[in-house]
């Protein structure tokens, strides 16, 4: 019966329904920037913002207020060469980071439990009873065997099929001692209890109770009061699983609280003590007391001690997320740190379509500046507050400036978004201490994250300064490799590209560097440096970390290698990149250049990461400033459209080009080619137009539809 609550906590699971605003999404694609402002389920920073996750906004205050929320996973926050630090993440790796939840864990999001019931606590309940009956005085050998062994024995499933209660009496029949008989009813309420028979249940622990073993006196006084508390839920869920009009039985629910509160004054450091506690906010929940409810969360944000709660933090947070977070506005938080989680929340982008009520605007500041006093003894946190208002919603960068002066952050999450945000405001100002600001903060840095999150800021500022060769310098204290990256595959241009092809900080970013100079020189008509760079392609090169959805691609630089096709006779790549660059409009190698393409999956649309080298982020995003390599994609519809026109081009050609036209909207009737649109007279026409010039074909012979 250890740790109860967390066990009695699998029941209620299934009840619960998404979180408040907060939960992240499986599909999810992070913004790579520092000023969020709007929440998407995993674009969370080492920033207290409003775009962050609640949860994760909750969980570093508390890891302020109590110096850790561990055991905290090994972490490995030095390594030279990583992946992922800087990349923003969502609520269940920055809490198993933290502390991880639940102990061993199969299912990979912290507070994500496995449906669950009751019985789901009979394995410990059964350790600790058989342990108790190991040390009993009074109880034969005999029955201490018989006692084990039915507790052994009892394997409910609460599913009502099968009843546990009269197998345990007939079981139990030939204990007889006072000690043994004790033990014996409080055994038969356990049986009584996962049959759903509260009734019995009540008797047996109450007849426990009176016994004189101390363990079955604290078992059975904390039994009555889980008893009732299970028995008021019978009709506390509607057909959702979300709690029904009138929630738990109100006379039950009280039962329960009276029996708990009992327990806790009786053993207010007792076994059971955290759980009795944690079922106390079950009971507020389901008797929809929200403001005792509220009052025992903060009770428990108060509790360092670990040994003194029912749950560790990440989980508290997920509970208090699930329960009641949803529900809250700041005027309901007495807490500073609760408040100041509501206040960033409360300050996220009216269009955000996950806002608590969407459309309403972000609070104001003089809604802010109104809770001054319950921050009293929390002045720091307050300013920051204020400070994040002018940033995230005033957008009056210079206003955080005067709120946050100048100075050395602390290890805390609060100390260290204090001064990171002062970095970001001075770069949105132009003020050339920015950068060194940024600097000293990821030499700062001592928690996950936050190294991540001032380099993120760093490589941002670098991308804007048009300096991005500092990134890549020798002895560049940016080293996340997804930074690293996106800056090539987005910003980069060609000398810094080239120079990075023939030494870079690893064959990962090498090949990366290759494969987005040859790719963007191909596919914006720079042909002439394509052949020459085609060089850079080491001798018998394959794709990296074939297990990579991404890694194939954007290292598979032996693909320009590419010899060709017998589809629609191609020769080399090399091959048609020299045409090309001899007549650019040649029709035979532009086809060819398609087939390319095409048979390698590289359309912009193609579902696949490569469409992202010609998807450029947001402007407000890491890699969202112009690419250094200009220039108009090929499209290869275009390309066919200008074949067709070309009265000089092979019939053959035409034809294929007609072919392909169509084939562009196969099989869903959605342009496969490009991101423009044909209407479906438009490709009728080519469908007939095939047909009708060019019957004998082995391309209009092959073509039956046109979508």
């Amino acid at each position: 019966m250890k740790q109860l609550l967390a066990l009695v906590f699998l029941t209620m699971m299934s009840f619960w329904s998404g979180g408040a605003n907060a939960s992240a999404d499986s599909t999810c694609y992070p913004d790579w920037k520092i000023k969020q402002t709007d929440y998407n389920g995993c674009s969370g920073t080492a920033l207290l913002s409003p775009g962050n996750d609640t949860r994760i906004n909750l969980l570093m205050l508390l890891h302020d207020r109590h110096g850790a929320v561990g055991p905290a996973n090994k972490y490995a926050y030095e390594i030279p060469e990583r992946r992922g630090e800087a990349e923003p993440f969502d609520w269940a790796s920055f809490a198993y980071k933290l502390g991880p939840s639940p102990v061993e864990a199969e299912d990979d999001e912290t507070g994500d439990f496995p449906f669950g019931t009751r019985c789901m606590s009979n394995m410990a309940g059964g350790e600790d009873f058989i342990a108790a009956v190991a040390k009993a005085k009074g109880v034969t050998n005999a029955e201490k065997a018989t006692l084990t062994a039915v507790r052994t024995a009892l394997k409910p499933e609460c599913s009502g099929d099968a009843d546990a209660m009269p197998l345990a009496e007939q079981g139990l029949a030939l204990v007889t001692s006072k000690a043994g008989r004790a033990f014996a009813d409080y055994l038969i309420g356990a049986a009584a209890f996962y049959d759903g028979n509260f009734g019995g249940a009540q008797t047996s622990f109450a007849d426990a109770a009176k016994t004189d073993s101390s363990w079955l006196k604290e078992a059975a006084a904390y039994m009555l009061g889980r008893n009732a508390m299970n028995e008021a839920t019978l009709a506390a869920f509607d057909e959702y699983g979300g709690l029904s009009g009138d929630g738990g039985n109100k006379a039950l629910l009280a039962e329960a609280e009276v029996s708990f509160k009992a327990y806790l004054k009786r053993y207010p450091v007792g076994q059971y003590a955290p759980s009795a506690r944690g079922l106390l906010r079950r009971i507020y929940w389901l008797g929809k007391d929200r403001n005792r409810l509220l009052s025992e969360y903060a009770a428990q944000f108060a509790v360092g001690d670990p040994a003194k709660r029912n749950l560790s933090f990440p989980d508290l947070v997920q509970e208090i997320d699930i329960k009641l977070l949803g529900e809250l506005k700041p005027e309901d938080a007495v807490d500073p740190m609760l408040l100041a989680v509501l206040d960033l929340r409360a300050m996220r982008h009216a269009n955000d379509p996950k806002y608590a009520d969407y459309g309403t605007p972000p609070m104001t500041r003089a809604a802010l500046d109104a809770q001054r006093p319950k921050f009293f003894g929390n002045e720091a946190l307050f300013g920051y507050l204020q400070a994040v208002h002018s940033f995230y919603v005033a957008n009056k960068p210079a206003e955080v400036l005067r709120l946050i002066p100048a100075g050395a952050a602390d290890a805390s999450y609060l100390g260290y978004s204090r001064h990171l945000l002062r970095a970001v405001a001075l770069d949105a100002v132009g003020d050339a201490a920015a950068r060194p600001a940024l600097l000293a903060l990821i030499a700062a840095a001592r928690k996950p994250h936050q190294k991540g999150s001032a380099e993120l800021a760093l490589a941002m500022h670098d991308e804007r300064a048009k300096a991005v060769e500092k990134v890549f310098a020798d002895g560049s204290v940016i080293r996340d490799l997804d930074v690293r990256e996106i800056l090539l595959r987005y910003h980069a241009g060609p000398t810094l590209l080239r120079r990075l092809a023939a030494k870079a900080a690893s064959e990962r970013e090498q090949r990366v560097a290759i494969y987005t100079l040859l790719y963007k020189q191909l596919t914006r008509g720079i042909y002439g440096d394509f052949i020459r760079d085609l060089a850079l392609v080491p001798a018998g090169a394959k794709p990296l970390s074939p297990d990579d959805y991404e890694a194939p691609r954007y290292t598979d630089v032996a693909l320009f290698r590419w010899a060709g096709s017998t589809e629609f006779a191609c020769p080399s790549l090399k091959n048609v990149a020299s045409a090309l660059a001899a007549r650019p409009k040649d029709p035979e190698a532009m086809l060819c250049l398609g087939e390319f393409i095409r048979t390698q999956g590289l359309d912009p649309d193609y579902y696949g990461v490569t469409r992202y080298l010609d998807d450029q982020p947001k402007d407000d995003e890491l890699g969202g400033t112009p690419s250094q390599i200009a220039g108009k994609r090929f499209s290869r519809l275009d390309a066919y459209k200008a074949v067709m026109a070309d009265v000089a081009a092979a019939p053959d050609s035409r034809a294929y080009a007609l072919y392909r036209a169509v084939n562009c909207y196969a099989p869903a009737g959605y342009n496969g080619c490009d991101s423009t649109e044909a209407t479906k007279a438009q490709r009728k026409g080519w469908f007939d137009q095939l047909k009708r010039q060019y019957p004998a074909s082995a391309w209009a012979k092959k073509l039956r539809y046109y979508w």
